[in-house]
């Protein structure tokens, strides 16, 4: 699996610059298996889900320094991630979450070695050629969210800020990310309506121009939509070239971004 190869790769570079021989690892979310996740005083340790969590059930858990837990929680509603750190020695803990209505167990221990970013894969999402393209997604939102050394992937990255302008709004690429196993490069766009009208698109439209070569969206998280004087976010993934070959494309590239009209209805 593309995906799982390119976790392990980056546990290999994380482990060269790391002194504690600290961890991202990945793993398939089953409900019915209870996930022991090493942690530790000195540094967090970030779990990262395919999507938005609903709820977060805990013992020995709290988000509250001041209630004296076990372990720190530290979560923001709407967020696909959570990270905790051990307050005490020898601590351990344990947490419910629940995500897409199904309840995942994780069990929390202090390790010499802890796990500083834990991946969970969701096996059910949807994919093309072979990868999990709105994985690769969730992953990128998620890394752009994370603080600098906060267990952030180690992967190509740049914030171009280029634009590109139609009639009634203009785009501007906020951030790029490159998954080098994966030939894939995740856009995060920004989209800005300066008119009094709220501004339709296709999301399944998407696409991205590099020169005389346009890559279509293997996968868009994109509401369709811009409010009027306002502005609004949407992720997209490419991969290969029109021949279905690598693309190989850096992060670096002249990036202009096609955004077609919604189609009527």
């Amino acid at each position: 699996m593309a995906l799982r190869s390119h976790l392990l790769n980056v546990v290999a570079f994380a482990a060269a610059l790391l002194p504690a021989r600290a961890a991202i690892r990945s793993y398939p979310l089953e409900a019915r298996t209870v996930y022991a996740i090493r942690i530790s005083r000195e540094a967090p340790t970030t779990c990262v889900f395919p999507g938005p969590l609903t709820a977060l059930e805990g013992a020995g858990v709290s988000t509250k320094p001041e209630d004296g837990p076990a372990v720190l929680l530290s979560h923001q509603a709407g967020a696909g991630f959570f990270t905790v750190r051990a307050l005490q020695e020898n601590a351990s803990a344990a947490l419910n979450v629940v995500f897409r209505d199904r309840v995942y167990a994780l069990s929390f221990s202090v390790a010499a070695d802890p796990d500083r970013t834990v991946v969970f894969e969701d096996q059910a999402d949807e994919k093309r050629d072979g990868i999990n393209y709105a994985g690769l997604i969730e992953q990128a939102r998620t890394n752009s969210r994370l603080p600098e050394g906060g267990g952030r992937l180690e992967i190509d990255r740049t914030e171009p800020g280029s634009t590109t302008c139609y009639p009634n709004f203009r785009v501007t690429i906020a951030e790029v990310c490159r998954f080098e196993d994966e030939d894939a490069l995740v856009f995060r766009l920004r989209l800005e309506n300066p008119a009094e009208k709220p501004v339709r698109y296709d999301p399944a439209g998407l696409a991205v121009r590099v020169g005389f070569e346009v890559y279509p969206a293997k996968s868009t998280d994109a509401s369709g939509a811009i409010p009027a004087r306002g502005n609004a976010e949407a992720w997209i993934v490419i991969a290969r070239n029109a021949a279905g070959g690598r693309a190989d494309l850096t992060v670096h590239e002249a990036f202009s971004i096609l955004v077609p009209s919604s189609p009527a209805p």
